[in-house]
């Protein structure tokens, strides 16, 4: 197809008109900051252009005073309007000031138009972020509301004392197996899912209504003591919480109706317990994702605030205790982590999920959980761990690494280094660049 076939039949707000030339800027704003004592300065880039087409046009005819007259009508329109652009197409812009209109004695049949139209563009505000972690208090609220209401199914009056025994017995070990995997996790837990286990014969026998069972369980998941914005600690609970959930000693047991009705009944009211222990264990790792800390980022001057300032000693600066610190957030790869064994955990009790209300608010603590990782993952750098060939000074590897001195800050911050000048010969976390 030839450039003048794919020309387009120019018009404004519906009015047609013949197009001589046109012109449109292209390119990107930017504010460029210059500093004393500084050779380069320093350029923003604040967005892009306005698109702004300039048109050469003009009607011809014997009844151009009439197409002029509908014309100068439809660009006297107040608002925006439905521009058809020979080469870009259909645009929505307003008239932008005061347009030229011109005829000659000399071009009988023509009147000409120099047309300045702007991009209409959106009326929009400043609007702030979904509060991702707030709405997933929220529906971790709602799931422990679910399986409340799910394990109210649980009951063992009327039976023998012989199959409540029972029951009692695989829920001891069930919590059993809690206390294993959380030994080495948190000792609160451990030693609160010990005391559950000399409760238990307390809460599940009748006429217990198995509520007080469930806010035991809850209780034991948040009896830990590191649960107080340390990321690491964290990250581990969060993972061994949701192991707990897809380990086999709390798989839900088959009921086969060759069984001994006995059997069934021990066999459906130990499934109920290991559905609480297991979905209240998912509901405390979700929501010990909301205590997860906020990555900080750092700019470059502000990192770089430091250099070029005398060094200042004194008795009393040196016999100081260092205050340097690292800064306990999660990394990349721990978020990522996170969210696909949260994702599994979910996924896999989703598909044992009998209620249907049970299953819609594992659904929605799901879709909420992913909201509020990508949300961390778009504040989170991306790290990757570098060591140091020799003992070299923060400032040299800042150089060597990023080569940006400014950098030497950064690196001595995240990685809690004891002394700027002599960084060891140790695995560093620093970010991508």
């Amino acid at each position: 197809m030839a450039w003048k076939d794919r020309l387009q039949e120019a018009s404004f707000r519906g009015v047609p008109f013949k197009c001589e030339g046109e012109v449109a800027p292209v390119g990107r704003r930017v504010e460029t900051h210059e500093y004393p004592n500084r050779d380069k300065p320093y350029t923003e880039d604040i967005g892009k252009v306005t698109f702004r087409p300039n048109i050469t046009a003009y009607v011809v005819g014997d009844d151009c005073w009439e197409q002029r007259d509908r014309l100068i009508e439809a660009l006297n329109k107040p608002g925006p309007g439905t521009l058809i652009h020979p080469t870009y197409g259909e645009l929505s812009v307003c008239v932008d000031g005061e347009i030229k209109v011109s005829s000659t004695s000399g071009e009988g049949r023509m009147v000409r138009f120099d047309l300045q139209f702007v991009e209409a563009g959106e009326l929009s505000y400043p609007t702030s972020d979904a509060a991702t972690a707030n709405t997933l208090v929220s529906s971790c609220s709602a799931l422990d509301d679910c399986i409340s209401d799910n394990f109210g199914k649980f009951g063992m009056e009327g039976m023998p004392d012989f199959v409540q025994n029972g029951v009692v017995e695989d829920a001891t070990g069930m919590l059993g197996y809690v206390s294993e995997k959380m030994a080495l996790v948190d000792a609160g837990i451990s030693s609160a899912a010990r005391l559950l286990q000399g409760d238990i014969s307390v809460l599940l026998p009748p006429p217990s209504s198995g509520k007080g069972f469930i806010e035991q369980l809850q209780s034991m998941w948040r009896s830990g003591n590191r649960l107080a914005g340390n990321a690491s600690d964290l990250y581990t609970m969060i993972k061994n919480f949701s192991g707990i959930s897809l380990g086999s000693d709390l798989s839900p047991r088959g009921v086969w109706k060759t069984d001994s009705k006995t059997t069934q009944n021990r066999k459906e009211q130990g499934n109920y317990v290991a559905s609480a222990i297991r979905t209240t264990a998912i509901s405390e790792a979700v929501y010990s994702v909301t205590s997860l800390p906020a990555s900080i980022h750092q700019s470059n001057e502000q990192s770089g605030q430091s250099a070029g300032w005398p060094s200042v000693t004194h008795p009393a600066l040196n016999n100081a205790p260092d205050e340097t610190t690292s800064v306990d957030v999660s990394t990349w790869d721990e978020l990522v982590d996170i969210r696909d064994t949260l994702n599994t955990a979910i996924d896999k009790e989703m598909a044992r999920a009998t209620d249907d209300r049970l299953f819609l608010a594992l659904r929605r603590v799901k879709s909420d959980l992913n909201s509020d990782i990508k949300k961390r993952l778009s504040q989170t750098e991306k790290t990757v761990e570098r060591t140091p060939p020799e003992v070299l000074p923060a400032l040299v590897l800042a150089a060597t690494w990023f080569d940006n001195a400014a950098r030497e800050s950064d690196i001595v911050r995240r990685n809690a280094v004891t002394h700027p000048g002599f960084v060891p010969v140790s695995p560093l976390r620093v970010p991508v660049r």
